[in-house]
């Protein structure tokens, strides 16, 4: 027998990636040259777009809660770093 994953499965998967594809789309407009508020501004339009195409609005929910776990995720790692790098001497 197959075994299907859950839808919510199934949208986190997409999230990660679409977290991935935004992120590189900064990096992208970054090094074409623009500033970091514009290279931003055309990485959530890429995500925006990717999301609308694939996740349904049945599952919103489940899309707008992986992206807020993720960004906890994201600021705590990123905060301990942080507190766990030598600091370079000035």
């Amino acid at each position: 027998m197959v075994k299907v994953k859950p839808i919510e499965e199934w949208v986190e998967n997409y999230v990660i990636s679409t977290i991935q594809g935004a992120f590189k789309t900064k990096r992208h407009w970054m090094k074409e040259g623009y500033d970091e508020k514009h290279a931003i501004k055309n990485a959530v339009n890429y995500a925006l777009g990717q999301l609308k195409a694939s996740v349904s609005s049945d599952n919103i929910e489940t899309t707008i809660k992986a992206f807020r776990e993720m960004a906890v995720i994201a600021t705590t790692f990123a905060n301990l770093l942080e507190q766990n790098t030598p600091k370079k001497p000035s």
